[in-house]
């Protein structure tokens, strides 16, 4: 699978800070240890972030939905979109976000 550059950016640049912890990406800045579990992340992180951004809480697995409409939007194609996500094919994507697909993208 290729990850958007972006994305691989910022994973390879968490690195400089976990690379000690060979099975792990992300870990708590207050301790440099790996997360416990989502609901820390959850509590300390992603709860106040919404709050100081103005922005009702919603659930992270929604940010799943925000890139796969961003990215079809944005004219991507839907085949990398449906191997961003772990889809074996693009029948999920197609049901779910086809909507957010530009004509001119066309089937494949």
């Amino acid at each position: 699978m290729t990850l958007q550059s972006q994305a691989r950016e910022a994973l390879l640049s968490q690195q400089t800070y976990t690379e000690k912890l060979k099975e792990t990406v992300f870990h708590n800045p207050r301790h440099n240890k790996p997360w416990k579990d989502d609901q820390a992340i959850r509590k300390t992180v992603w709860i106040p972030a919404l709050e100081r951004a103005g922005i009702k809480y919603r659930n992270p697995y929604q940010t799943r939905h925000t890139f796969a409409s961003t990215m079809l939007s944005r004219g991507e194609h839907h085949m990398q979109v449906a191997e961003e996500m772990g889809h074996k094919d693009w029948g999920q994507i197609r049901k779910s976000y086809g909507r957010y697909i530009p004509q001119k993208q066309g089937k494949s």
